[in-house]
């Protein structure tokens, strides 16, 4: 595997993972999923990866920046393309030594003229954005091909392509023991903040810092939606020392989902310092794991210790989610009462990139009555 096995640390679930996993819908919904960074493939180099449900290969081209994303075995006998070669622009199998151009297709048989003409195998849409490789994957039993059309493309962040943000680090977060769809339902649930969120720790840690709490306010920003694939969340939060709320600390954050929750652009406002954005990927490598990242880039005025914070609160806080979303079960449909979010709306918007809906299956918990 090209990933780390590092896993959270957490406790044993109650659960069974197969009566949690029935309970959700499909786990690899349609949309863009970060594969790997763009440093980590250099030229003439092919990476062997298990995501999506998939076994890929994916290489780049040895005298140009193109890269590709492959079904990782051979068509014509089975063999592993993860040990083959880049040669210019194609894979070549190690077994026979037939080459394969990006789009799937047979180019090159060495011991015969006879090379099949049809596609031969799937292949997958690719998009680098900001150091980092993308594909699109979508469900259902129709081939894909590079360079089908797709929804919507990666999101692209202005200040980055134009020079005035700097690219200030990336963590990798190891997998996490969940569904992927938790992130996005997480948008529409505006009290679980007092109870998740309201304590402040050290940056980067669960060390909660004494006299000092965050209040939070959030809601969806339907009426902003100008783009169906993309939805955004509009947070404030503001520190509390001692009871005392100092206003002078209050942060505004943006929160775009790009998709079921593959991407999110994450936008906090300093007061009186700059802007960050955290570009924070889930790529399921499991149905119930998920490889995270984050990666952030800052106005260049911004200091390095304010990125610090900003970045290492998100990422505490995030894991005060995790410690929920580990054990947890999808609820469908859910017992609501009248000051809880939109989930129903959310859902109803987000069931676009999974193949069947959403928003009235039923748990095991829910049927058994128990939760």
């Amino acid at each position: 595997m090209a990933f780390l096995s590092r896993r959270s640390k957490r406790r044993e679930p109650r659960y069974a993972d197969n009566l949690r996993l029935a309970s959700y819908p499909p786990p690899y919904p349609d949309g863009w999923y970060r594969l790997l960074s763009s440093r980590s493939l250099r030229r003439g180099q092919v990476r062997y990866l298990e995501c999506l449900g998939r076994a890929l290969v994916v290489w780049r081209s040895e005298d140009a920046d193109d890269v590709f994303a492959m079904a990782a075995f051979c068509p014509h006998l089975g063999a592993n393309l993860g040990n083959g070669r880049v040669c210019q622009d194609r894979i070549e199998c190690p077994f026979h030594a037939w080459q394969f151009t990006g789009d799937g297709r047979a180019a090159r048989v060495p011991y015969s003229d006879s090379v099949p003409t049809r596609v031969a195998t799937e292949s997958f849409p690719v998009q680098e954005a900001h150091g980092q490789i993308f594909m699109y994957h979508r469900g259902g039993e129709a081939k894909q091909q590079a360079g089908e059309e797709v929804p919507y493309p990666v999101p692209r962040i202005r200040e980055v392509d134009d020079g005035s943000f700097a690219f200030r680090g990336h963590y990798d977060a190891g997998r996490i023991h969940m569904h992927m769809i938790e992130l996005i339902e997480n948008a529409a649930d505006p009290a679980h903040f007092t109870y998740l969120h309201s304590r402040m720790s050290v940056p980067w840690t669960q060390i909660p810092i004494p006299g000092v709490e965050l209040e939070h306010s959030a809601r969806l920003d339907f009426d902003d939606n100008r783009e169906p694939c993309r939805m955004p969340v509009l947070l404030e939060t503001v520190l509390k020392v001692f009871g005392h709320r100092i206003e002078r600390t209050r942060a505004r954050t943006r929160v775009t989902y790009t998709g079921a929750g593959s991407i999110l652009n994450i936008r906090i406002t300093i007061p009186n310092s700059g802007d960050v954005e955290i570009i924070q990927t889930h790529l399921p490598t499991a149905p119930l794991e998920q490889q995270v990242d984050f990666c952030w880039f800052a106005d260049r005025r911004v200091s390095r210790i304010l990125v610090w914070y900003a970045i290492g609160n998100w990422i505490s806080q995030w894991r005060n989610d995790v410690r929920i979303w580990e054990d947890k079960v999808f609820m469908g449909p859910p017992t609501l009462c009248r000051d809880d979010g939109p989930v129903m709306r959310l859902r109803s918007w987000y069931k676009q990139f999974f193949p069947d809906p959403v928003t009235d299956r039923e748990s095991p918990a829910a049927r058994s009555g128990s939760n």
